[in-house]
């Protein structure tokens, strides 16, 4: 088709002294459009231009495409004629025919393709006559633009990364010339980029920057990993060079990336480091001196390795106001312990040890004791009023006893006073600020009761900050002779006497269960220095006073009638070996005490059933 056939529906006379560029946004007019014919020739210019042209007529028909229009909107010749509208909803051709203004750079996406349009309006005779789209494929443009994109927030994640790195970091190329380095480098130096970029990092070394030869040049020579020490001369800092050389794909070092690490701040850390481990041995030095002193001052008794490791713990707590839970059997010393925390801490300049026993006092009387009441606040109430134990307690230690015993409706108030840190007296609904350190104690598995349902489980893991559990007395024999050297020394002075222990009681000392404890044991020695005579507190004397409790009350020996002789001997006999066995920890020693073989006491074990005392 020729171009002088296109506009032929549409002939409009041109007025040859009108400009063209006066027609714009004129109405259309009904009349010829002539075209001069040029041919052929121009056919082929329009079909030889890289960009997609089409163009419709005044009533929004495709009346043209050329070859790249065809290729690039993925249709033959068939559309010529048909309204734009229906081949391509998207084009807006129809709208520069109605408005007459020329749009340039509108993108569209076409067949997956991305297009940029120029649109224009026809005008001839000063007449719209239709309108004409010139496009070009700009989808590898766009993708380029993606990448380029892509490549530059990778380089500035890149130099973010770089510039982040407290280390020094340097890039030369294989020249040995810099490329560029981070802030940190600078720091390091004292020198800014000029010093770096662009210039042969050996010039650092030639001008006495440097104390040693390039470590980046002796990595790009060598070809491999190198680090050293480098000394700057400008900061006066030692710093640890690491230059890894980089490979490009054909093996050869392509780049050189250093690593620059002021080991000055090391050395410095280093240094203060010692000087911490220096202090911690003398503060555990001046520990060690200090619990010697503090365990005489309170006239504790302590020696054995277990013991000593949960005073020093006990010691620690101390210097804080955390809670303690002490744990352990009836009379291994758990109120000792708290002894120990609170006249080893500030608090004993400010206020007293209270002690209260959850488990002596009547449920009805405990919360009164324990939070307080106010003037008339119950039948029988003192018309004073009446402080409560953790009031007594402000700026002391509160060592709640046999916490285990507490009852099930105290131990949500409790639960309450220790988050709060306040307490309120009964009858009252002014809070008082709890100013007390607290420590609780008992004798039972608290976590059985928990599980059980008779303890809750929140107060345990408030009480449970610092648990310290007491090991009970035959679990640390080496404190049992030091304990009893100390009681009669106190029950000497409390007597007026002076009496001493066989040396052949220790063994059976040492070797009692004390299911009573360190409690148990006081008791047996103040028993021992009133009921016995002589100055010498002999053995048979502590072995009888141990396996007296032990014994059946009602012994036949004791019974006032006649038995055969052998019926006598096998009663007597069982019940030696009976409190032999009690007081000895093997068959091998209470058969040396009876004066039996040990082949010999073991057949009478088995004769008379006698079963061994764990």
């Amino acid at each position: 088709m020729s171009i002088s056939k296109l506009f032929e529906p549409y002939p409009v006379q041109l007025a040859p002294d009108q400009p063209i560029s006066e027609t714009i946004n004129r109405p259309i007019a009904n009349n010829l459009c002539f075209v001069p014919d040029n041919g052929a020739l121009n056919q082929a210019i329009l079909e030889s231009v890289p960009n997609g042209i089409i163009a419709i007529n005044a009533a929004g028909e495709i009346i043209f495409m050329n070859k790249e229009a065809y290729r690039l909107l993925g249709v033959d010749d068939n559309v010529i004629g048909k309204p734009i509208i229906l081949v391509f909803p998207v084009s807006k051709l129809t709208y520069i025919v109605e408005t007459g203004v020329t749009e340039y750079g509108q993108k569209l996406e076409i067949n997956g393709h991305t297009i940029i349009s120029n649109r224009s309006p026809i005008i001839i005779n000063n007449n719209i006559c239709g309108a004409v789209a010139l496009f070009q494929d700009i989808t590898d443009l766009e993708n380029i633009s993606h990448q380029l994109a892509s490549v530059k927030q990778l380089n500035l994640e890149l130099d973010t990364i770089i510039e982040s790195s407290f280390d020094g970091v340097m890039i030369t190329n294989q020249a040995g010339i810099g490329i560029r380095i981070n802030q940190s480098l600078a720091r390091l130096t004292g020198l800014d980029a000029t010093h770096f970029e662009g210039k042969p990092i050996d010039d650092l070394f030639d001008k006495g920057i440097f104390e040693y030869e390039s470590i980046t040049m002796k990595a790009l020579r060598a070809g491999r990993t190198i680090t050293n020490v480098q000394r700057i001369r400008t900061t006066g800092k030692e710093v640890l060079v690491t230059g890894n050389p980089i490979f490009d794909v054909a093996g050869k070092v392509h780049r050189v990336v250093t690593n620059v690490r002021d080991i000055t701040e090391l050395e410095n850390l280093k240094e203060k480091l010692k000087e911490s481990e220096l202090l911690a041995t003398r503060y555990q030095t001046e520990l060690s001196q200090l619990i010697p002193e503090r365990l005489e001052k309170d006239k504790i008794i302590v020696q054995s390795p277990s013991m000593l490791k949960l005073y020093k713990l006990a010691m620690r707590a101390a210097r804080t106001d955390v809670t303690v839970l002490l744990l352990g059997e009836s009379g291994v010393g758990k109120e000792v312990f708290s002894r120990v925390i609170h006249n080893s801490s500030n608090r004993a300049a400010t206020g007293r040890l209270i002690q209260i026993n959850c488990g002596a006092i009547p449920e009805n009387l405990l919360e009164s004791e324990l939070f307080g009441y106010e003037p008339g606040a119950f039948t029988g109430a003192s018309p004073k009023g009446k402080p409560g134990i953790f009031e007594i307690a402000t700026r002391g230690t509160l060592l709640l006893d046999e916490i285990g015993d507490l009852p099930k409706n105290l131990q949500v108030k409790l639960l309450r006073v220790l988050q709060e840190q306040e307490v309120y007296r009964i009858g009252s609904t002014n809070p008082i600020k709890l100013n007390a350190r607290i420590i609780a104690a008992t004798n039972l598995n608290i976590w059985e009761r928990v599980k059980e349902g008779s303890f809750r489980e929140d107060l345990f893991y408030r009480l449970n900050v610092l648990p310290i559990e007491i090991p009970p007395l035959r679990e640390r024999k080496e404190d049992i002779i030091p304990l009893s050297m100390h009681f009669i020394q106190l029950y000497n002075e409390k007597y007026k006497v002076a009496k001493r222990l066989d040396p052949k009681a220790v063994p059976i000392l040492e070797s009692y269960n004390w299911p009573g404890n360190v409690r148990e044991l006081q008791n047996i020695l103040e028993r021992l220095m009133v009921v016995t005579d002589e100055e010498l507190i002999q053995s048979l004397q502590v072995q009888y006073q141990l396996t007296k409790f032990n014994s059946k009350i009602n012994s036949p020996i004791t019974i006032n009638e006649l038995i055969p002789m052998h019926e006598a001997r096998d009663i007597v006999e069982k019940e030696l070996i009976t409190m032999a066995l009690d007081c000895y920890s093997s068959i091998r020693k209470a058969a040396e005490v009876l004066g039996l073989d040990h082949s010999n006491i073991v057949r009478k074990v088995a004769k008379y059933g006698i079963k061994k005392k764990l």
